[in-house]
């Protein structure tokens, strides 16, 4: 299992593009730039579309969408003023206005993540604010033995990285429309 159960991304043929909308500048791309610039991105406001191959089914809260040509995916959470997606978008292409957001996964966050789980408490995570979400949970503990061979994985993917940690990237939705075909 890799760093793709934690990294959703996925790619489309449009071309980056700006646009300014009066002070702030919106960034136009595609899945595939999203999955190459998602660290230099992070914070700012994006228009992306594709389309929504899954609808977590608990709540609504997050969907992935993919573009074409490509098997990635790019996870898509609820923002402020959108309670839920409804799982009917499943199949549709829709665009999303949202920003950028990311979780840093390093050594304190594994180790808090490990302590949760050897103690028996370990704490509902609720997506991009503090850690796994529920539905990449479920995936961890489904492959290799559960959360604590989820962990083992990540430090050696870090330690293989050359880097002190990883990164997941998602789009945080202020708005998003169903495109027509």
């Amino acid at each position: 299992m890799s760093l793709s159960l934690l990294l959703y991304s996925c790619g489309n043929k449009k071309q980056d593009t700006s646009e300014q909308t009066g002070s702030e500048e919106t960034i136009e791309l595609d899945v595939a730039s999203f999955v190459n610039k998602a660290g230099e991105l992070v914070d700012s406001e994006v228009w992306i579309s594709g389309t929504v191959t899954h609808v977590c089914k608990h709540g609504g809260q997050r969907l992935f969408i993919t573009g074409e040509d490509t098997e990635e995916t790019v996870r898509i959470t609820t923002g402020e003023d959108i309670a839920e997606f409804d799982v009917e978008l499943e199949g549709s292409l829709i665009e999303v206005k949202g920003i950028v957001k990311e979780l840093i996964i390093d050594e304190t966050y594994l180790a808090e993540w490990e302590a949760e789980v050897t103690e028996g408490t370990e704490k509902e995570h609720k997506g991009s604010a503090d850690g796994l979400d529920e539905h990449q949970k479920e995936h961890a503990e489904e492959e290799e033995g559960g959360a604590l061979a989820k962990i083992e994985q990540i430090r050696e993917e870090i330690a293989a990285s050359g880097k002190d940690h990883l990164s997941d990237y998602w789009i945080e939705t202020i708005e998003f429309k169903v495109k027509e075909d």
